[in-house]
């Protein structure tokens, strides 16, 4: 096979693994919004998108060669307790097992992990990043078409989350790609924000505010500016985080943001779940481990509706989410797998494009303090493949000439 013909088969295996993660998401919008589809027929798409995922993914992950002993002892161990964790929660049931594969919190965080054998010694990384590029660009032309996904709280995470987030990313790398992909980048960005601001959704404005703050960092520190202005973002992220720490907002900003600030939903619920989870901590319930927590069915103004539940498998905080599932040792061994990738991503690294990669996992483990809930979502399995890159001493040797050179070769540049 010519090496034209297996780039385009490569370039292709990234795309449908996008395409079929999309369809994930979006065949669940559709059902939000318009619920035109039977539930028959929305489980078919859904299974046809996840096979599809899986068949593709067998494709790009072929880089199994560990360059760094730390992470190859202790990538191992995680995933064998990762396996422990679908054991201690497995039932042989269709309609058990079917739902495992329909919820995105239960089963796939614990083979998401596996992204980190992306194929990173070709262009395969790079084509995730032209893909995430399309989808920024299907982002603003359907928030121009229906401008309701992004006005109502039951769309907005599902819709920006997976088209907007991704692209963001291209934002922090702004040295190597051109103008209008920059654009894009920070159009959808800026977009996501406001529209997070808007509904008042806390963690996802830390989100997006975060990769805003980093970038404008990055696109300074690239200029031959004084230090104190090139940290000036740092500054402003730094205060933001101060003000959303003692629950304040400017008023100018948003009222509704400060009423959203000052609501306390999660301290009886915290609690509970502690109480409840006494005797468990220390290796959890297994993969649909549940704690008692009755609930009576809530439709909240915006049109969000809680089913009633004696029993739940999910809580809003995705540190607590570990604990619940693998308890204190699934949380430390997550901790130790992804905090050194960040500390090699950001101060290890000849390229900006790596130093960006480790920001990534650094800002997803802050933000998993807020809420960040493991899930099969674009968002998350970015954060894995950049585990994959920071651990990755040829790729943190690359020089800045030569990450340029592949972004070229993918039309970014």
């Amino acid at each position: 096979m010519s090496i034209n013909k297996q780039i385009i088969k490569k370039r292709n295996s990234v795309y449908y693994f996008v395409i079929a993660l999309i369809m994930y998401s979006v065949v669940q919008l559709i059902i939000i919004q318009f619920s035109f589809l039977s539930n028959r027929m929305y489980g078919l798409i859904e299974l046809g998108s996840m096979v599809m995922m899986v068949f593709f993914a067998k494709k790009i992950l072929t880089d199994f060669e560990f360059e760094n002993q730390y992470f190859k002892f202790i990538f191992t161990i995680f995933m064998i307790y990762s396996l422990i964790i679908f054991i201690r929660g497995f039932e042989m049931d269709y309609e058990k097992i079917m739902y495992y594969l329909q919820t995105d919190h239960i089963f796939w965080p614990l083979v998401i992990p596996l992204v980190v054998f992306l194929n990173k010694d070709d262009l395969t990384f790079f084509y995730f990043l032209k893909s995430f590029y399309i989808l920024g660009i299907a982002f603003l032309f359907i928030s121009a078409v229906d401008s309701s996904l992004i006005r109502q709280r039951i769309t907005s995470e599902p819709f920006i989350m997976p088209f907007a987030f991704t692209c963001g990313f291209l934002f922090l790398n702004t040295k190597y790609v051109s103008k209008k992909v920059s654009l894009v980048a920070l159009i959808s960005l800026l977009l996501g924000l406001l529209s997070f601001i808007y509904l008042a959704r806390r963690n996802a404005i830390l989100s997006f505010g975060g990769l805003l703050i980093v970038g404008f960092y990055f696109i300074l520190r690239n200029f031959k500016t004084s230090r104190i202005i090139r940290l000036f973002p740092v500054f402003i992220g730094l205060l933001l985080l101060v003000l959303f720490i003692i629950n304040d907002l400017p008023e100018a900003l948003t009222s509704k943001v400060n009423e959203r600030l000052k609501e306390d939903t999660r301290t009886e619920l915290f609690v509970t779940f502690f109480k409840k989870m006494e005797g468990d901590m220390i290796f959890g319930r297994g993969m649909n481990g549940s704690y008692y927590l009755p609930v009576d069915e809530t439709t909240l103004e915006d049109g969000v509706t809680f089913s009633e539940t004696e029993y739940r498998n999910l809580i809003e905080n995705g540190y607590l989410q570990l604990l619940l599932n693998g308890g204190y040792v699934y949380f430390v061994l997550f901790v130790l797998t992804l905090l050194p990738a960040a500390y090699l991503g950001i101060f290890k690294s000849n390229n900006q494009l790596t130093k960006t990669c480790g920001v990534v996992v650094f800002l997803w483990m802050v933000d998993m303090s807020v809420f960040g809930l493991p899930r099969l979502l674009m968002q998350y399995i970015l954060v894995w493949m950049a585990v994959g890159i920071c651990y990755k001493n040829s790729f943190r040797d690359r020089t800045d000439e030569e990450i340029i050179e592949s972004f070229e070769a993918v039309g970014l540049a």
